[in-house]
């Protein structure tokens, strides 16, 4: 096997240190500032005091090709991951739940909205998220170049639809001006695996300090050292973010449009610097944190694959149809 260092205590960062570890690397965890776990778990985020994961497969695989299934790796700290209160529920329930509150008219069109949310999902899953982004993936997908949330959100032409494609944006901190219309994908996902929280043993919110322990529990499990400084390795993934954002394309800038933006993201690999990749928040994958698990995962196949010669992608993905349970 060989020596990695692993940039950054963020979620892509202990996800790679955590899968490489299982697999027989040495790996150390570069991180400098030793209030990171305060600021891993910000990445987590919290809504009323618990974390909210919006796709739990990417965590429980995680979890599993870090040593211990996720049910395992949690019960060791006292939490379980259970549905989410205010989960939009599967296509069903959204469609009763809507035309009891808003009519059949309104919820048609949101039905039909989340339905071509769900091609834009198959579309977008190869551009960083299950394989390396390129060019061609990315002229297959057909995303389109211009159109924000806020042109879907004035397009539905009803308040309380054109509000819950808004909070698309600005959950994500973001000017729904801002945001390529293809984040209408999130839509697709809410209503394929729900939504899903933390709690403790007495089934209380738990917080994302709770999910951090987890998670350096696992590379703790895995022998994984933090230090400061960056040791000498044959592979170093990067994982520090460096805050891109999107932006509006501008309209006298032909080359600034939301596709120029996402093919300008940093790659997985860079062919310059071989044992050199790249995984973080603004990856093209995303900033969720399942979707820097996600990153994580892909920088962690191809280090390996670099020092190794194999393949260790799942044959099956986790980002398959239906609920996840």
């Amino acid at each position: 096997m060989g020596t990695v260092a692993v940039l950054g205590g963020t979620v892509a960062g202990v996800a790679a240190a955590a899968r490489l570890a299982h697999v027989g690397h040495d790996v150390t965890l570069v991180e400098p500032d030793p209030g990171w776990p305060d600021a891993l778990a910000a990445q987590l985020g919290a809504t009323a005091g618990s974390v909210v994961v919006d796709f739990p497969a990417p965590w429980r695989d995680l979890f599993t090709k870090s040593g211990r299934p996720a049910k395992g790796a949690l019960g060791l700290h006292g939490l379980e991951l259970v549905p989410h209160p205010d989960s939009p529920g599967d296509r069903g329930e959204q469609w009763y739940r809507d035309v009891d509150a808003l009519g059949e008219d309104a919820a048609a069109a949101w039905r039909d909205l989340v339905d071509a949310a769900d091609r834009t999902w198959q579309a977008l899953r190869p551009l960083g998220l299950e394989a390396e982004l390129t060019d061609a993936a990315v002229a297959r997908a057909g995303l389109d170049p211009r159109r924000s949330l806020a042109h879907v959100a004035r397009d539905l032409r009803h308040p309380v639809l054109a509000d819950r494609v808004r909070a698309v944006a600005t959950d994500r901190g973001l000017d729904p001006a801002d945001a390529p219309a293809w984040l209408t994908s999130r839509l697709s996902i809410d209503r394929t695996f729900g939504r899903w929280q933390l709690v403790d043993a007495a089934g209380a919110p738990a917080p994302a300090s709770a999910l951090v322990d987890v998670l350096r529990g696992r590379i703790a499990a895995r022998g994984v050292p933090t230090t400061a400084t960056t040791p000498a390795a044959a592979v170093t993934i990067d994982t520090r973010d460096p805050g891109l954002t999107w932006h509006r394309p501008r309209r006298w800038r032909p080359r600034d449009t939301f596709v120029d933006q996402l093919l300008a993201r940093p790659r997985l690999a860079d062919p310059s610097a071989p044992g050199r990749f790249v995984a973080h928040a603004s990856s093209p994958g995303g900033a969720e944190p399942w979707a820097q698990v996600l990153s994580g995962a892909l920088a962690s196949y191809a280090a390996h694959a670099h020092l190794t010669g194999e393949d260790i992608r799942p044959t099956n993905t986790h980002q398959g149809h239906g609920r996840a349970r």
